[in-house]
């Protein structure tokens, strides 16, 4: 049996932000995985770690929208780079 283990961490809203996406693009390629491949193995292991992250998810950008509000589940680079 595997002991469960926690840990704190202190995040600014860049770095939450960057986890939160890089969680959601995941979730796709997971997702993808699932639903594409021909190795049932390996459509059943990509199942099973898409539902472990959703948790994951979950739990991060609520805590995360409750800290920086809603504004951190806003990906867009929009702000960031300049239309030319």
């Amino acid at each position: 049996m595997v002991a469960l283990r926690d840990m704190n961490v202190s995040l600014l809203d860049w770095e939450a932000r960057c986890i939160l996406e890089s969680l959601s693009r995941e979730l796709e390629r997971l997702r993808a995985v699932s639903e594409n491949v021909d190795d049932e193995d390996a459509a059943t292991d990509a199942g099973n770690d898409y539902l472990e992250l959703v948790g994951l998810k979950e739990r991060f950008e609520s805590e995360a929208k409750a800290v920086f509000g809603d504004q951190i589940t806003n990906f867009s680079r929009d702000s960031i780079w300049p239309v030319r």
